[in-house]
């Protein structure tokens, strides 16, 4: 595809599509992604086209569920015909002439259904690679969600800090003013200026950790450095109202690591049926074709018998005779012991999937719930108190120290917010991972 050969902002402009859910769509037969993922912006759904196209982890894992479909006519094919080329070196004497060479061919043929059992079983496990492989893609979409939803921060972070060192740019204009007419102290102008040195070495920090968020995404969508050139990312935020015992059963039922142990269930148990017809002979046919000499002996040129020198043509019927059933009724004990395990192994993932989910869950609500009171209490109430510190700044009823401490707080405030925000998106997308759909969903949007 053309946008390969792209730069990494070329790529969102061309990809760019409007918020909400987003689908690389196949089936498990295909060996192709079956993906469907939330994103809050155009941009984010660009880098996730990319991520899904030439992230090397992804692309392998498919590569290797495609090759597992391929051994689906292999295992139901017959095993090949042998062909078997005999020469005497000391010719066995007949009454008809002495046997020169020979030329077999044979042909095993496995009891009915096993050929069929072992194409069920093999096309099984290439479905459940398909889930494996889903999976794992799900797990590198969530990764990149994380690292995007930390730039996010980064960059509001960034923009606050700015915001912060031009304000405090002004309160050192203004210490600078009074500390000339005598009416400031210069403790001030030294307190203001420690700040300004205090953003000036954050923002460095802030912009280091964002370059280093930003080539890590490019090694995730494959283009290890060529750092996308990410615009401005604002992230809305949510307050998502959802069932909780419906994304657990979601989980439970459709994510990909369930579908691909349960998938390995029903091929193990179809392995178990091919292992019980171990009991069942093979046969083997087989057609056989010998060159004999002419009688060139005395008796055989004084009185040639009358088939002299014929060839001889002749057919194999074989069976294999399965005598040693304690070797069988050990592979159905181990196979059906590996079906055991892997029902085990089910369990177990649902589990863990219903307390990931119950501990995103959780997240979100706590993080909602704090971002909700610094959005309409916290934040509010700092802005108000700097109006009015600068108020009673300018007529002399408060401290320079005082208002710096009211910008302070309105800061930290913010940067608090900005943090829950992006946290609150990284918990919906390790919510997404474990339910095994997009999150937040159509008909979550819609019911804020």
């Amino acid at each position: 595809m053309m946008y390969k050969k792209m730069t990494i902002s070329c790529v969102i402009a061309v990809c760019a599509l409007l918020p909400g859910t987003i689908t690389f769509a196949a089936g498990p037969s295909t060996g192709t992604s079956t993906g469907e993922y939330h994103a809050p912006d155009s941009q984010l759904t660009a880098l996730i086209t990319v991520l899904l196209e030439e992230n090397p982890g992804i692309r392998s894992v498919w590569a290797d569920s495609r090759s597992r479909y391929a051994k689906v006519d292999q295992a139901g094919s017959l095993p090949d015909p042998m062909l078997a080329y005999r020469y005497f070196v000391e010719a066995p004497e007949t009454r008809v002439g002495p046997q020169e060479h020979a030329l077999e061919i044979s042909q095993g043929i496995p009891w009915n259904s096993k050929r069929r059992l072992q194409a069920e079983q093999a096309r099984l496990l290439a479905d459940g690679s398909t889930w494996i492989a889903a999976d794992r893609e799900r797990a590198e979409v969530a990764r990149l969600k994380k690292a995007y939803f930390e730039a996010a921060y980064l960059q509001e972070a960034i923009r606050i800090l700015g915001e912060e060192k031009s304000l405090l740019e002004r309160f050192e204009q203004i210490a600078l003013t009074r500390y000339a007419t005598g009416k400031g102290i210069q403790q001030s102008i030294v307190k203001v200026q420690t700040d300004i040195s205090r953003l000036a070495d954050t923002g460095f920090a802030l912009r280091e950790r964002l370059d280093v968020v930003v080539d890590r995404l490019a090694v995730m969508i494959g283009r290890p450095g060529t750092p996308p050139a990410l615009s401005p990312i604002t992230l809305p935020f949510d307050d998502w109202t959802v069932d909780a015992a419906e994304l657990e059963r979601s989980a439970a039922e459709i994510h990909p690591a369930v579908l691909a142990v349960e998938t390995k269930i029903e091929a193990g148990q179809t392995g178990t049926r091919r292992r019980v017809l171990e009991k069942r002979p093979d046969f083997l046919v087989g057609l056989g074709y010998t060159l004999v000499g002419s009688r060139n002996d005395p008796a055989g040129i004084l009185s040639p018998p009358p088939d002299n020198g014929n060839d001889i043509l002749g057919v194999t019927v074989g069976v294999k005779i399965p005598l040693y059933r304690k070797k069988i009724r050990a592979g159905v004990a181990e196979a059906e012991q590996a079906v055991n395990r892997d029902v085990q192994a089910l369990q177990s993932v649902r589990n863990d999937l219903r307390y990931r989910v119950q501990q995103s869950m959780t997240r979100i609500e706590s993080l909602t719930e704090r971002g909700r009171l610094y959005d309409k209490v916290i934040i509010p109430q700092a802005e108000q108190a700097l109006a009015s510190a600068e108020s009673a700044y300018s007529t002399g009823r408060l401290g320079f120290l005082d208002l710096l401490d009211a910008e302070r707080i309105l800061f930290m405030s913010r940067l608090a917010f900005h943090r829950l925000v992006a946290d609150t998106w990284i918990a919906a997308s390790e919510l997404e991972e474990a339910i095994g759909r997009p999150f937040p969903s159509i008909a979550e949007e819609s019911s804020r």
